[in-house]
């Protein structure tokens, strides 16, 4: 077996794969488009801003425009992020019109907000024990939360659902 041919033999692979999980009316559109690509070029869609974006703005449905696109992208590098907002996320910086959206631009709406009331949690096994507390700041789900339970005490948890804190 020669080194030559093994990046296609996994190349090959992938696209069989991808055919698998591929809906059928878009496996024979994908695949053939997909063939017409030189190596080392994928076909993605990526969400774009139809209109600027000011930081603070949340997306609604008519922000948010798809795009096909084509990258350059190798069989053994990091694959591409192709995380696709949905209305609702928060814009972070100014994003003009046309621009890709993609973290940490845009990121989910927070389920715990800064300075309400949120409920601690803290589990071992069949012990559970919860406690009310201030939450320091603002967290999307599975980001980190500060909460002062008084003004001695702060305890570092991950927003698990609306103002619910579990801690590490």
């Amino acid at each position: 077996m020669s080194r030559r041919g093994w990046p296609s033999r996994v190349a090959g692979g992938a696209a069989a794969l991808a055919l698998l999980l591929a809906p059928a009316g878009a496996v024979a559109q994908g695949a053939a488009a997909d063939a017409a690509l030189p190596y080392g070029k994928h076909r993605v869609t990526l969400a774009v801003a139809t209109r600027a974006l000011a930081r603070g703005d949340t997306l609604a449905a008519a922000d948010v425009a798809l795009r096909d696109t084509v990258i350059s992208w190798a069989w053994n590098g990091v694959p591409p992020d192709t995380v696709r907002p949905a209305p609702g996320w928060v814009v972070q910086r100014p994003i003009t019109a046309g621009e890709r959206l993609r973290p940490p631009g845009v990121i989910p709406p927070p389920v715990v907000r800064a300075g309400t009331t949120v409920t601690v949690e803290y589990r071992d096994g069949p012990v559970r024990l919860r406690l009310a507390g201030i939450a320091t700041n603002s967290a999307p789900l599975g980001a980190p939360v500060g909460v002062r339970l008084d003004p001695t005490r702060r305890l570092d948890g991950i927003a698990v659902a609306p103002n619910l804190v579990r801690l590490k």
